[in-house]
């Protein structure tokens, strides 16, 4: 049995790949309507997720969202040389990535068989293993999901009919989700090179709160736009995290500084300029990596980085 990790396109290699998707987030935030799209896409996140607690259980970090992209990515391309979604072929993306160890991949694919989003079926090709393949829940979720980037792509882009293709009943999604295989393999590059992304990223919830921080802060007046009251107990209860998970996250924010911390249990944090950058990085991020699997799953190779010795 074969499962090393999936090869790149042959038309677009690795290198090229991540040098696009970068050069992306550039162009993205400088769009003259880029700061409402961003705005709209934290509301729409937290919207998904806030109450919600088993799917921030799913999606806590980037490594758990990685797993969850690459079952439906590797389930999606089992008619193009791949069998479908195996618990090793899972593994060898995330620890190939430096996501996450063999043995919490494999615990997280149980977590999500234990709550439906997946189901194991006799491999036919290889009756010692099974595939991991996703339900219709899993699938909706998913959608929903990365809809949220999609739906401000669209924004940005409105001829290019995003929510249109992904709203469509020929078989799109299915493509999409395919075609997202490829850019999985960009994600810790993408992490490690945008300021200060990998600390929200990697920690639980980190990418929601960060949006709820953001919701917040477009609700304030002009005269304290930039402070919040963010009770960590309140908030952790709509998101399914410890209260001292989240004071350490804003610790280190502050470390970092992102945020200045100015009652103790988040009753007053003061939103500085450089978590703005990384809020705007992290969207941007999403946004390019959205297309890129949008115009793959369309065809659309004119607007993609082609290797010139492909």
């Amino acid at each position: 049995m074969n499962d090393r990790m999936p090869e790149t396109l042959p038309f677009i290699s690795h290198e090229t790949r991540s040098q696009w998707l970068l050069q992306r987030v550039a162009i993205l935030r400088q769009h003259p309507n880029f700061s409402k799209a961003a705005a709209d896409y934290a509301e729409d996140a937290v919207g998904i997720f806030e109450g919600r607690y088993m799917a921030n259980k799913v999606m806590a970090n980037v490594a758990r969202q990685v797993i969850c992209m690459s079952i439906l990515a590797l389930h999606f391309t089992r008619d193009n040389g791949h069998h479908g979604a195996t618990i090793s072929s899972i593994q060898n993306i995330t620890s190939s990535l430096k996501l996450c160890s063999k043995n919490t991949t494999s615990a997280t694919i149980d977590l999500l068989e234990n709550i439906g989003l997946v189901s194991r079926v006799l491999d036919e090709t290889d009756h010692r293993n099974h595939l991991i393949q996703p339900t219709d829940k899993l699938i909706s979720g998913m959608r929903r999901i990365v809809g949220v980037a999609i739906a401000a792509a669209d924004k940005l882009f409105p001829s290019r009919h995003y929510k249109q293709l992904i709203d469509g009943t020929d078989g799109f999604v299915e493509r999409y989700f395919a075609s997202s295989l490829h850019s999985l393999l960009n994600v810790s590059t993408m992490i490690s090179n945008l300021h200060s992304s990998q600390l929200f990223a990697i920690s639980d919830g980190g990418g929601v709160l960060l949006c709820k921080l953001m919701t917040m802060k477009e609700q304030q007046t002009a005269d304290r736009e930039n402070i919040v009251s963010f009770p960590y107990d309140e908030i952790g209860n709509l998101f399914g995290v410890s209260r001292t998970h989240i004071r350490r996250l804003m610790k280190r924010a502050e470390a970092e500084g992102l945020v200045r911390l100015l009652e103790d249990g988040g009753r007053q944090i003061e939103i500085l300029p450089a978590l703005d950058d990384v809020f705007e990085n992290m969207v941007a991020a999403h946004i390019a990596r959205a297309q890129f699997d949008l115009h793959l799953a369309n065809e659309d190779y004119d607007l993609l980085p082609i290797d010139r010795n492909a």
